[in-house]
């Protein structure tokens, strides 16, 4: 149980940083920016970082246990551990994608203050 916590620990601490991340920028949304053009995709946009985030830390605890609970030495995990790259791929797209809304979002928030 020990390596599992260590592990589970681990690799929770790589997500820390982008889900405060995620959470603070949702809150400054919420509290600082004005109703203006833009808010609304970057608020979607934020918010599909902070689930991808969320998502990925718990593909995190279902691997580590997976790995700490594996009794065959590893060869019954092979498969699903192809299933986990993809997953993990697929999160990083839609990431990158909510990444693309909070700009666009911002660049129209800008464009309107510019003109308006």
């Amino acid at each position: 149980m020990d390596g599992f916590l260590t592990q589970l620990l681990t690799m929770l601490g790589y997500q820390l940083p982008e889900l405060l991340a995620c959470v603070a920028g949702i809150a400054m949304l919420m509290m600082w920016a004005p109703k203006a053009p833009g808010r609304t995709l970057t608020l979607a946009g934020t918010a599909i970082m902070l689930t991808t985030t969320v998502l990925r830390g718990i593909m995190s605890v279902w691997q580590a246990w997976l790995i700490n609970n594996a009794t065959d030495g590893y060869s019954s995990l092979s498969g699903m551990m192809g299933l986990f790259s993809a997953f993990g791929m697929l999160m990083g797209v839609v990431s990158a994608a909510g990444l693309v809304m909070l700009v666009w979002g911002a660049c129209k928030a800008m464009q309107a203050a510019r003109t308006g």
